[in-house]
Protein backbone atom coordinates (compact mmCIF):
# COMPACT_ATOMS: atom_id res chain seq x y z
CA UNK A 1 0.00 0.00 0.00
CA UNK A 2 1.24 3.37 -0.76
CA UNK A 3 1.51 6.18 1.62
CA UNK A 4 -1.03 8.15 -0.44
CA UNK A 5 -3.52 5.19 -0.19
CA UNK A 6 -2.69 4.81 3.83
CA UNK A 7 -3.22 8.59 4.28
CA UNK A 8 -6.45 7.90 2.78
CA UNK A 9 -7.69 5.45 5.00
CA UNK A 10 -6.76 6.99 8.23
CA UNK A 11 -8.19 10.05 7.25
CA UNK A 12 -11.78 9.26 8.71
CA UNK A 13 -10.76 7.97 11.48
CA UNK A 14 -7.86 10.02 12.70
CA UNK A 15 -9.02 12.53 15.26
CA UNK A 16 -9.57 15.82 14.55
CA UNK A 17 -6.46 17.40 15.88
CA UNK A 18 -3.76 15.23 13.80
CA UNK A 19 -5.73 15.90 10.58
CA UNK A 20 -5.33 19.93 11.15
CA UNK A 21 -1.80 19.15 11.98
CA UNK A 22 -1.46 17.26 8.77
CA UNK A 23 -2.85 19.46 6.71
CA UNK A 24 -0.83 22.58 7.47
CA UNK A 25 -2.13 26.67 7.68
CA UNK A 26 -6.17 26.46 6.94
CA UNK A 27 -7.07 27.44 3.25
CA UNK A 28 -9.56 30.39 3.74
CA UNK A 29 -10.84 31.78 0.96
CA UNK A 30 -13.89 34.57 0.89
CA UNK A 31 -14.33 34.07 4.54
CA UNK A 32 -14.50 30.35 4.03
CA UNK A 33 -11.72 27.48 5.56
CA UNK A 34 -11.49 24.21 3.45
CA UNK A 35 -12.17 21.14 5.23
CA UNK A 36 -8.57 19.64 6.35
CA UNK A 37 -9.43 16.24 5.35
CA UNK A 38 -9.67 17.77 1.51
CA UNK A 39 -6.88 20.23 1.97
CA UNK A 40 -4.34 17.26 2.83
CA UNK A 41 -5.79 15.67 0.18
CA UNK A 42 -4.99 18.58 -1.96
CA UNK A 43 -1.82 19.07 -1.04
CA UNK A 44 -1.03 15.09 -2.09
CA UNK A 45 -2.90 15.51 -5.68
CA UNK A 46 -0.64 18.90 -6.28
CA UNK A 47 2.81 16.62 -5.67
CA UNK A 48 1.25 13.62 -7.29
CA UNK A 49 1.09 15.17 -10.56
CA UNK A 50 4.46 15.58 -12.11
CA UNK A 51 3.06 17.06 -16.00
CA UNK A 52 1.10 19.86 -17.14
CA UNK A 53 -1.97 18.75 -18.16
CA UNK A 54 -2.46 19.85 -22.10
CA UNK A 55 -4.45 17.16 -23.92
CA UNK A 56 -8.27 15.07 -22.93
CA UNK A 57 -5.99 12.26 -22.72
CA UNK A 58 -3.80 14.07 -19.52
CA UNK A 59 -7.47 14.72 -17.61
CA UNK A 60 -8.96 11.72 -18.57
CA UNK A 61 -6.01 10.03 -17.06
CA UNK A 62 -5.66 12.34 -14.50
CA UNK A 63 -9.32 12.07 -13.28
CA UNK A 64 -8.72 8.45 -12.81
CA UNK A 65 -6.57 9.26 -9.76
CA UNK A 66 -9.93 10.49 -7.87
CA UNK A 67 -11.44 7.50 -8.05
CA UNK A 68 -10.14 5.79 -5.10
CA UNK A 69 -11.80 8.97 -3.30
CA UNK A 70 -15.24 8.01 -2.64
CA UNK A 71 -17.01 5.46 -0.73
CA UNK A 72 -17.92 2.11 -1.80
CA UNK A 73 -21.48 1.66 -2.75
CA UNK A 74 -24.55 1.51 -0.74
CA UNK A 75 -24.70 -2.11 0.28
CA UNK A 76 -28.52 -3.46 -0.42
CA UNK A 77 -28.80 -1.61 -3.77
CA UNK A 78 -28.52 -3.83 -7.00
CA UNK A 79 -25.97 -2.20 -9.59
CA UNK A 80 -26.40 -3.83 -13.04
CA UNK A 81 -25.16 -2.57 -16.38
CA UNK A 82 -26.82 -2.41 -20.37
CA UNK A 83 -27.41 -0.76 -23.56
CA UNK A 84 -29.70 1.32 -24.88
CA UNK A 85 -29.97 2.79 -28.54
CA UNK A 86 -28.75 6.63 -28.77
CA UNK A 87 -29.03 9.15 -31.55
CA UNK A 88 -25.30 7.68 -32.86
CA UNK A 89 -25.78 4.37 -31.66
CA UNK A 90 -26.02 2.46 -28.89
CA UNK A 91 -24.80 3.69 -25.40
CA UNK A 92 -24.31 2.50 -21.90
CA UNK A 93 -25.98 3.12 -18.71
CA UNK A 94 -25.46 1.84 -15.20
CA UNK A 95 -28.76 0.78 -13.33
CA UNK A 96 -29.41 1.22 -9.59
CA UNK A 97 -32.06 -0.62 -7.99
CA UNK A 98 -33.80 -0.89 -4.41
CA UNK A 99 -36.17 -3.51 -3.73
CA UNK A 100 -39.49 -1.67 -3.38
CA UNK A 101 -43.13 -2.52 -2.48
CA UNK A 102 -44.50 -0.05 -4.54
CA UNK A 103 -46.23 -0.78 -7.57
CA UNK A 104 -44.46 1.50 -9.81
CA UNK A 105 -40.79 3.32 -8.46
CA UNK A 106 -39.59 6.68 -9.18
CA UNK A 107 -36.67 7.11 -11.08
CA UNK A 108 -33.84 9.47 -11.33
CA UNK A 109 -31.84 10.30 -14.33
CA UNK A 110 -28.19 11.39 -13.43
CA UNK A 111 -25.60 13.00 -15.26
CA UNK A 112 -21.88 12.71 -14.24
CA UNK A 113 -19.41 15.60 -14.09
CA UNK A 114 -16.25 16.13 -16.22
CA UNK A 115 -17.09 19.43 -17.84
CA UNK A 116 -18.62 17.24 -20.95
CA UNK A 117 -14.76 15.66 -21.54
CA UNK A 118 -13.52 13.53 -19.07
CA UNK A 119 -14.94 10.88 -16.57
CA UNK A 120 -17.82 9.00 -17.15
CA UNK A 121 -21.23 7.10 -16.00
CA UNK A 122 -19.50 5.23 -13.35
CA UNK A 123 -17.60 8.50 -11.93
CA UNK A 124 -20.68 9.14 -9.25
CA UNK A 125 -21.06 5.57 -8.32
CA UNK A 126 -20.81 6.37 -4.61
CA UNK A 127 -23.99 8.61 -4.95
CA UNK A 128 -25.92 7.23 -7.20
CA UNK A 129 -26.31 3.94 -5.38
CA UNK A 130 -27.13 6.26 -2.07
CA UNK A 131 -29.67 8.42 -4.32
CA UNK A 132 -31.59 4.64 -5.10
CA UNK A 133 -31.32 3.92 -1.29
CA UNK A 134 -32.94 7.14 0.20
CA UNK A 135 -34.92 8.00 -2.87
CA UNK A 136 -36.35 4.10 -3.13
CA UNK A 137 -36.18 4.77 -6.73
CA UNK A 138 -34.44 3.11 -9.70
CA UNK A 139 -31.37 5.44 -10.74
CA UNK A 140 -29.82 5.75 -14.38
CA UNK A 141 -26.30 6.93 -15.22
CA UNK A 142 -25.77 7.73 -18.62
CA UNK A 143 -22.23 7.49 -20.26
CA UNK A 144 -23.00 10.24 -22.74
CA UNK A 145 -21.24 11.42 -25.77
CA UNK A 146 -17.90 13.43 -25.03
CA UNK A 147 -15.96 16.48 -26.84
CA UNK A 148 -14.18 16.71 -28.64
CA UNK A 149 -14.52 13.20 -30.48
CA UNK A 150 -17.97 14.49 -30.36
CA UNK A 151 -19.53 18.39 -31.06
CA UNK A 152 -21.78 20.20 -28.62
CA UNK A 153 -24.13 19.53 -28.12
CA UNK A 154 -24.09 15.54 -28.03
CA UNK A 155 -24.16 15.12 -24.70
CA UNK A 156 -27.33 16.97 -23.84
CA UNK A 157 -29.13 15.05 -27.17
CA UNK A 158 -28.11 11.67 -25.63
CA UNK A 159 -29.31 12.89 -22.48
CA UNK A 160 -33.12 13.17 -23.91
CA UNK A 161 -32.64 10.24 -25.89
CA UNK A 162 -32.14 8.70 -22.28
CA UNK A 163 -36.00 10.61 -21.41
CA UNK A 164 -37.54 9.12 -23.84
CA UNK A 165 -36.39 5.13 -23.36
CA UNK A 166 -37.69 5.43 -19.75
CA UNK A 167 -40.81 6.91 -20.66
CA UNK A 168 -41.07 4.59 -23.69
CA UNK A 169 -40.66 1.24 -21.25
CA UNK A 170 -41.97 2.63 -17.74
CA UNK A 171 -43.82 -0.70 -18.03
CA UNK A 172 -40.98 -2.71 -18.20
CA UNK A 173 -38.87 -0.93 -16.09
CA UNK A 174 -41.54 -0.85 -13.25
CA UNK A 175 -41.08 3.17 -13.37
CA UNK A 176 -44.11 6.40 -12.54
CA UNK A 177 -43.86 7.89 -15.76
CA UNK A 178 -44.94 11.33 -13.41
CA UNK A 179 -41.96 10.21 -11.19
CA UNK A 180 -38.57 10.94 -13.12
CA UNK A 181 -36.18 13.39 -12.10
CA UNK A 182 -33.12 15.06 -13.20
CA UNK A 183 -29.96 15.13 -11.91
CA UNK A 184 -26.04 15.78 -12.26
CA UNK A 185 -22.98 17.47 -11.08
CA UNK A 186 -21.24 19.76 -12.64
CA UNK A 187 -21.80 19.58 -16.50
CA UNK A 188 -24.56 16.78 -15.71
CA UNK A 189 -25.80 20.18 -14.13
CA UNK A 190 -25.80 21.71 -17.44
CA UNK A 191 -27.61 18.40 -18.86
CA UNK A 192 -30.15 18.91 -16.73
CA UNK A 193 -31.65 21.78 -16.58
CA UNK A 194 -31.50 22.35 -20.12
CA UNK A 195 -33.28 19.34 -20.63
CA UNK A 196 -35.85 20.18 -18.03
CA UNK A 197 -36.27 23.39 -19.32
CA UNK A 198 -36.77 22.12 -23.14
CA UNK A 199 -39.06 19.75 -21.71
CA UNK A 200 -41.38 22.14 -20.30
CA UNK A 201 -41.23 24.12 -24.09
CA UNK A 202 -42.35 20.56 -25.47
CA UNK A 203 -45.11 19.66 -23.52
CA UNK A 204 -46.10 16.21 -22.14
CA UNK A 205 -44.86 14.67 -19.28
CA UNK A 206 -42.78 16.49 -17.30
CA UNK A 207 -39.30 15.78 -14.75
CA UNK A 208 -40.98 15.47 -11.01
CA UNK A 209 -37.75 16.87 -10.18
CA UNK A 210 -34.19 18.76 -10.21
CA UNK A 211 -31.32 17.96 -8.86
CA UNK A 212 -27.95 19.96 -9.77
CA UNK A 213 -24.51 20.18 -7.60
CA UNK A 214 -21.93 22.72 -8.35
CA UNK A 215 -23.42 22.72 -11.67
CA UNK A 216 -22.09 24.71 -14.61
CA UNK A 217 -24.65 26.59 -16.30
CA UNK A 218 -23.37 29.67 -18.11
CA UNK A 219 -20.47 29.48 -20.28
CA UNK A 220 -20.33 33.73 -19.63
CA UNK A 221 -17.45 34.93 -16.98
CA UNK A 222 -18.75 37.94 -16.57
CA UNK A 223 -20.26 38.58 -12.93
CA UNK A 224 -18.83 35.51 -10.71
CA UNK A 225 -15.97 36.44 -8.38
CA UNK A 226 -15.21 32.92 -7.72
CA UNK A 227 -13.92 32.54 -11.20
CA UNK A 228 -11.23 34.74 -9.61
CA UNK A 229 -11.03 33.82 -5.42
CA UNK A 230 -11.41 29.84 -6.85
CA UNK A 231 -8.92 30.22 -9.40
CA UNK A 232 -6.35 27.81 -7.63
CA UNK A 233 -8.19 25.52 -5.76
CA UNK A 234 -8.49 21.35 -5.85
CA UNK A 235 -9.32 20.17 -8.16
CA UNK A 236 -10.83 22.22 -10.44
CA UNK A 237 -8.51 25.29 -10.75
CA UNK A 238 -9.96 27.96 -13.63
CA UNK A 239 -7.15 26.42 -15.57
CA UNK A 240 -9.40 23.13 -15.93
CA UNK A 241 -12.42 24.69 -16.61
CA UNK A 242 -10.98 26.84 -19.75
CA UNK A 243 -9.47 23.67 -20.91
CA UNK A 244 -13.13 22.33 -20.42
CA UNK A 245 -14.45 25.43 -22.38
CA UNK A 246 -11.82 25.52 -25.08
CA UNK A 247 -12.44 21.83 -26.01
CA UNK A 248 -16.17 21.62 -25.45
CA UNK A 249 -16.87 25.30 -27.79
CA UNK A 250 -13.50 25.40 -30.21
CA UNK A 251 -13.28 29.11 -31.01
CA UNK A 252 -16.44 29.88 -28.98
CA UNK A 253 -18.37 27.85 -31.36
CA UNK A 254 -21.98 27.08 -29.93
CA UNK A 255 -20.30 28.76 -26.55
CA UNK A 256 -23.83 31.13 -26.38
CA UNK A 257 -25.97 28.25 -27.17
CA UNK A 258 -28.82 28.32 -24.86
CA UNK A 259 -28.70 25.25 -24.36
CA UNK A 260 -25.10 25.35 -22.77
CA UNK A 261 -26.12 28.56 -20.38
CA UNK A 262 -29.49 27.49 -18.91
CA UNK A 263 -28.16 30.76 -16.23
CA UNK A 264 -29.43 33.17 -18.60
CA UNK A 265 -32.46 32.08 -20.27
CA UNK A 266 -35.87 34.01 -19.42
CA UNK A 267 -38.12 31.31 -19.61
CA UNK A 268 -37.35 29.41 -16.17
CA UNK A 269 -40.90 29.83 -14.77
CA UNK A 270 -42.62 26.77 -14.28
CA UNK A 271 -39.37 23.81 -13.81
CA UNK A 272 -39.77 21.27 -11.18
CA UNK A 273 -39.02 21.73 -7.62
CA UNK A 274 -35.69 21.95 -7.83
CA UNK A 275 -32.22 21.37 -5.03
CA UNK A 276 -29.32 23.06 -5.82
CA UNK A 277 -25.88 22.28 -3.75
CA UNK A 278 -23.03 24.54 -4.51
CA UNK A 279 -19.18 23.92 -3.19
CA UNK A 280 -17.45 27.40 -1.54
CA UNK A 281 -14.24 26.47 -2.82
CA UNK A 282 -15.56 26.13 -6.12
CA UNK A 283 -14.73 28.83 -9.32
CA UNK A 284 -18.59 28.15 -10.46
CA UNK A 285 -19.67 28.59 -7.10
CA UNK A 286 -21.18 32.03 -7.99
CA UNK A 287 -23.21 31.07 -10.89
CA UNK A 288 -24.80 27.86 -8.97
CA UNK A 289 -26.11 30.32 -6.60
CA UNK A 290 -27.45 32.98 -9.15
CA UNK A 291 -29.74 30.02 -10.64
CA UNK A 292 -30.98 29.05 -7.80
CA UNK A 293 -32.12 32.74 -7.11
CA UNK A 294 -32.97 32.89 -10.93
CA UNK A 295 -35.35 30.07 -10.26
CA UNK A 296 -36.67 31.61 -6.93
CA UNK A 297 -37.62 34.90 -8.65
CA UNK A 298 -39.45 32.62 -11.15
CA UNK A 299 -41.66 31.31 -8.31
CA UNK A 300 -39.77 27.13 -8.39
CA UNK A 301 -39.30 25.71 -5.22
CA UNK A 302 -35.93 25.83 -4.34
CA UNK A 303 -34.11 24.04 -1.98
CA UNK A 304 -30.47 25.15 -1.67
CA UNK A 305 -27.18 24.78 0.35
CA UNK A 306 -23.71 26.59 -0.03
CA UNK A 307 -21.39 23.66 1.43
CA UNK A 308 -19.13 26.16 2.20
CA UNK A 309 -16.20 23.66 3.42
CA UNK A 310 -16.27 21.96 0.10
CA UNK A 311 -14.85 22.10 -3.03
CA UNK A 312 -15.69 21.20 -6.64
CA UNK A 313 -16.70 17.48 -7.07
CA UNK A 314 -17.45 16.45 -3.27
CA UNK A 315 -19.72 14.37 -4.16
CA UNK A 316 -16.52 11.58 -4.92
CA UNK A 317 -14.50 12.76 -2.00
CA UNK A 318 -16.90 10.45 0.89
CA UNK A 319 -14.20 8.39 1.79
CA UNK A 320 -11.86 11.02 3.23
CA UNK A 321 -14.25 13.62 3.92
CA UNK A 322 -17.53 13.50 6.79
CA UNK A 323 -17.99 16.73 5.26
CA UNK A 324 -18.68 15.49 2.21
CA UNK A 325 -20.25 12.12 3.45
CA UNK A 326 -23.05 14.16 5.26
CA UNK A 327 -23.20 16.32 1.87
CA UNK A 328 -24.04 13.70 -0.20
CA UNK A 329 -26.67 12.52 2.42
CA UNK A 330 -28.08 16.27 2.99
CA UNK A 331 -28.83 16.36 -1.24
CA UNK A 332 -30.22 13.18 -1.28
CA UNK A 333 -32.34 13.29 1.55
CA UNK A 334 -34.12 16.40 0.14
CA UNK A 335 -34.41 14.65 -3.48
CA UNK A 336 -36.14 12.10 -1.72
CA UNK A 337 -38.61 14.38 -0.08
CA UNK A 338 -39.59 16.24 -2.98
CA UNK A 339 -40.20 13.08 -4.96
CA UNK A 340 -42.41 11.63 -1.70
CA UNK A 341 -44.96 14.23 -2.07
CA UNK A 342 -44.88 13.27 -5.97
CA UNK A 343 -46.20 9.90 -5.32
Amino acid sequence: MSAQNLIIDLLRILPKRIVRFLAGTPKQIDGNILDPNIQIISNLSSKGIKKKLVSPKDYRDAAKLLDNLALPNISGVNIRDEEITGPAGKMQIRVYTKESHQNKNAAILFFHQGGLVIMDNKTDDYFCSLLSDKCSATVISLNYRLCPENNFPAAIEDGFALWSYVQDNVNSLNIDSKSVALAGDSAGGMISATMARVLKERGGVQPAALCLVYPWVTTSLENQPSLDSCSDVFPMTFETMEFFKNTVFPNDKNADHPWANPLHQSDLKNLPPTVIATAGFDPVRDQGNQFAEALKKEGVKVIDYCFDNLPHSFLIFGRISRAAQKANNTIADNLAKILSKND
